[in-house]
């Protein structure tokens, strides 16, 4: 059995659900951030022990760096230091658009590679074929184009994973762009996933005429087409470049 960490009384449960409404969560939402179940996650509000290896998806979900912060209010600067000593740290992205931009990067990038880390162990449990919509909890699924549902399997999920560090390798030398409609969903989700950590901290992104971080997608994407097909309830033609079988081929210019 994984070793448990232990609540000191009630003190994390009480911090957890505090900081839960605050973020104007309801205990579903943030439990599929965390990657565990509605019920588990009202345990852990009540006091409950967490497992050691859901401590990294619960603070995930409450944006903190560890359970050490449930016991105070979280300072922005210790929560969020992230500069050019971060392995996804991108030298083109913080020359074009500024180092809030590159820290939207580095924090998304990790936060869409560990949950794909998550989501592939769980899979990893079911038989062959099995797809994110049966996993009891997948931050995916509301994340991906619903058409495709059946398709997201193991090996996809181990290629969405790739497309990010992928995108993390290619951010070191130039500007990371897409070059596949699976790297763009997968920059389009690194985004969304800074977007939540960024609004929960707007010290650390601050929403000025100086900072352009928010405007990082748009200048590195020519369109949006990828984001749409994700949010669409239309099905997607299957001579389209968004349909699932186009995914892995190169269909953009770097």
């Amino acid at each position: 059995m994984p070793p448990r960490v232990k609540s000191s009384d009630t003190i994390i449960g009480e911090a957890i659900r505090a900081r839960r409404i605050s973020l104007g969560h309801t205990v579903e939402v943030a439990a599929t951030r965390a990657g565990v179940g509605a019920k588990s996650w009202a345990r852990y509000e009540s006091g409950a022990s967490i497992r050691a290896d859901k401590v990294r998806g619960v603070c995930r979900a409450l944006g903190w760096a560890s359970l050490e912060a449930a016991g105070a209010p979280v300072d922005d600067d210790d929560m969020l230091d992230v500069d050019d000593s971060h392995k996804a740290w991108s030298p083109p992205l913080a020359e074009r658009l500024g180092d809030s931009a590159a820290a939207v990067f580095a924090v998304g990038s990790d936060l869409v590679y560990d949950t794909a880390t998550d989501e592939l162990r769980e899979l990893a449990r079911l038989p062959r074929g099995s797809h994110l919509g049966q996993l009891d909890v997948s931050w995916f699924v509301d994340e991906l184009p619903a058409q495709f549902l059946t398709r997201y399997d193991y090996e996809f999920m181990f290629a969405l994973r790739g497309a990010v560090r992928l995108l993390r390798e290619r951010a070191a030398v130039s500007l990371p762009t897409a070059t596949s409609v699976l790297q763009e969903l997968a920059l389009a989700m690194i985004l969304g996933q800074a977007e939540v950590f960024a609004d929960t901290y707007p010290a650390s992104f601050p929403d000025d005429e100086d900072s352009d971080w928010k405007e990082w997608f748009a200048e590195l994407q020519e369109d949006t087409d990828a984001l749409a097909a994700a949010t669409s309830e239309r099905p997607v033609s299957e001579q389209s470049v968004y349909h699932f079988d186009h995914w892995n081929e190169d269909q953009f210019n770097v």
